[in-house]
Formats: structure tokens, sequence, C-alpha cells
């Protein structure tokens, strides 16, 4: 037996009501994409944006100061004995972002110490989005963690502490995807939106 609710769920369904409201494209509806297309024009756009810049720059604040990697972009091995730098406008150093004892496997991603030596502000959160961001390991892990700096830092990211041990992980993407957009609130344009990183 039907009752006037069922009737009322049925006509509604099929009276093109609720389909009005409905705009193709928007609304969380997409468009599926095509093999035929390119790379989407943001990230286009970042691609003309970073290869304007000097190399090894990984991350532009919107005031010009600039975070530059050594080595190739994404080789984690050439952070090993050197360090990452911020420069400004001009390209005179700000200082070095230190960081201690990478290491790069296939099953975890580890470090140290990281160490911010210059004054720019969320230089701990753009070291750990460019670890995350470059290398295949699942897992994050930093080791003997100080729980009353880095490791605040470290908890807003969704890592948390290994028992019995000072040492803290994370989902690696999970940690990536925190520490972007930390970045981004700092108001840091970063180069993994460009093509081909």
């Amino acid at each position: 037996m039907a009752t006037h609710s069922d009737e009322f769920h049925r006509r509604a369904g099929t009276s093109g009501i609720r389909s009005a409201f409905r705009v193709p494209g928007r609304f969380g509806t997409r468009r599926p994409a095509t093999a035929t297309e390119g790379p989407p024009q943001a990230a286009q756009a970042d691609q003309a944006f970073f290869e304007r810049q000097a190399p090894g720059t990984v991350a532009v604040r919107h005031d010009g100061v600039r975070l530059a990697v050594p080595g190739a972009l994404g080789d984690l091995r050439a952070l090993d004995g050197e360090n990452p730098e911020f420069f400004d406008r001009r390209g005179g150093s700000l200082g070095q972002l230190e960081i201690q004892g990478v290491a790069d496997t296939p099953l975890t991603c580890s470090l140290f110490a990281i160490s911010n030596l210059s004054k720019v502000r969320g230089g701990a959160y753009l070291a750990v989005w460019y670890l995350t961001r470059h290398t295949i390991a699942p897992s994050f892990e930093v080791q003997s963690v100080n729980p009353d700096t880095l490791g605040r830092l470290l908890k807003r990211l969704g890592m948390k502490l290994i028992p019995a041990t000072s040492n803290m992980a994370g989902a690696t993407a999970e940690v990536c995807e925190a520490a972007r957009k930390k970045c981004q609130r700092h108001h840091w344009r970063l180069r993994d939106a460009a093509v081909g990183i």
C-alpha cells in the first residue's frame, strides 16, 4: 500500500522541479576531463611563474621573499650538507633553513631536526612541505622532537608522538596537504602546483 509520502517522493523526483535548480558545471557536478585537454590554466600560470624565478626556487612569498633548495628539485639527498636558503626580492640572503639527518627510504622519509636560521616565518612548514612533497614514502617522521617548539608545529600538521619515544610521525600525504595549507596561509606560492614537478 502506497502512503502519501511515497506518492510525494515519486512525483517530486519526476516533476522536474528539483532539476530546475541544477546548473550543469556548477554545484558539485563536474564535466569529465578528456585526454586531449592540457594542464589547467592555474598550473600553466604557476609553471610560467616559477620558470622566471632563480634556479632552485620552490616557494615565493607575496613580498618577493623566496626559498631556494640545493641540487635538483625534489632531490632530497642534496639536503645532506647543504641547506635551503631564503632570499629577498633583490637576491640578498635572508638566512638558511637547516634540515639535518634526512633519510628517504621507500617506507619512511625521516629527519633529525629543522632549524630556521632566518627571520622568515613559516620555515618549518616549508621544510615539511618540501620533504613530504618529494618523497614516495607513505610515512613521514621527525626524530627527537622538542614538544614545546617543533612538536607544537608538527601536531598542527596532524603528526603524532610515537609511544615511548620523542619522535613524531604521520601519513606523508596528509602531512603534505596540511603543510601546504599552512604555507599558503603564510602567503607562500608553492612550486608543487607547477606542471612536471
